[in-house]
């Protein structure tokens, strides 16, 4: 990906163009259950966004559910989900999300630091795409505060690995319901080379967060160059929207009756507008630690990516840039890693 003679290369030999074939039916009727975890030991460190567990689940396609009665009344009052093309699927996940100060041995946090915060939460997401686009809408909803767990679960986590344990856990941020609508568009422009094998894809994308929890507009994209691409949306980290990719057609390797391994290399950017995030803002409604929030954060990750019959699993090291006025030290290290099963 760093050599920009090859990208040039490639974009005059492929033609950007679908290469769906006419039959999809393996595609269709193969849904995804997708386990990201992300945490900063992969960089040796342990503040900011420590840690994040999501486990989801996306459907196969149905293009043909709910085509009488209360079911096409429900599709048909959400936006993007009952297109007359392409397919549709819906998707559950269960995740948490722990974040700590830079300190993590003082009884009594420095208040000039993130304070201590966890997020439990579940999600339900619709989704309508064809080869070329896909629009997701998710809703959120958890808890943050001390019934999310995140202190029982880290101190778990640090006894089995035998690492001190956070002494701060008592100025984490109150209980409170959270709830975000999230939404995101995302394109898909690639092309196949080479006996339909060497392949390069880019795939933007655009959407929002709007919650007690987190309100965001963001953008970005991601490019991947590799050996039998699968024909999804792109590798994406364990953020609100994200449930995994199931194919979008029968030459994905995890459907694929001819050839089913895959390895590609990526690299991915995403961009904030962030006006509201209750892991630095504090409570909504009540008083908690908080700090100076930077209203624009930028997320770039690099990544590998392997797919072995009906299993995919991909690792991205993340950098994200400063996200407070106060915050010690330069980029935020995390590494994230997926693992997923098209059944």
């Amino acid at each position: 990906m760093r050599s920009l003679a090859l990208l040039v290369w490639m974009g005059a030999v492929v033609p950007f163009a679908a290469a769906a074939p006419s039959t999809n039916a393996r595609a269709r009727v193969a849904p995804v259950v997708t386990l990201y975890f992300e945490n900063d030991v992969f960089s040796g460190t342990d503040q900011d966004y420590t840690n994040g567990v999501k486990l989801s689940w996306l459907s196969a396609d149905l293009v043909d559910w709910g085509q009488s009665g209360w079911r096409r009344d429900l599709l048909e009052l959400l936006p993007f989900v009952n297109r007359n093309r392409g397919q549709k699927a819906i998707g559950f996940a269960l995740g948490q999300n722990i974040y700590t100060p830079r300190v993590t041995t003082a009884r009594n946090p420095d208040p000039n630091d993130r304070p201590y915060a966890g997020w439990i939460y579940l999600e339900m997401a619709f989704i309508s795409k064809t080869d070329k686009v896909s629009d997701t809408l998710s809703v959120q909803v958890g808890l943050v505060g001390p019934h999310s767990q995140a202190e029982d679960a880290q101190r778990i986590v640090h006894g089995w690995i035998n690492s001190v344990s956070p002494q701060g856990w008592d100025y984490q941020l109150r209980d409170e319901v959270g709830a975000n609508l999230i939404y995101e568009r995302r394109w898909r422009i690639y092309g196949r080379a080479f006996s339909q094998l060497l392949g390069i894809d880019l795939v933007p994308h655009v959407g929002g967060s709007l919650g007690n929890v987190q309100t965001y507009a963001n953008a970005g994209g991601t490019l991947r160059l590799g050996f039998n691409l699968p024909s999804d949306f792109g590798v994406q980290l364990a953020r609100p929207g994200s449930l995994g990719g199931t194919p979008t057609d029968d030459l994905d390797p995890r459907v694929a009756l001819d050839r089913n391994a895959s390895f590609f290399v990526f690299g991915a950017v995403d961009g904030r507008a962030v006006a509201r995030d209750i892991f630095l803002d504090g409570n909504t409604f009540r008083s908690s630690r908080s700090v100076e929030k930077r209203n624009y954060v930028a997320d770039w990750a690099l990544g590998i990516g392997l797919i072995a019959g009906p299993w995919q699993v991909t690792y991205s090291q993340v950098w994200r840039t400063r996200e407070f006025e106060s915050q010690a030290g330069g980029n935020i290290h995390f590494g994230s890693l997926s693992v997923s099963r098209a059944y």
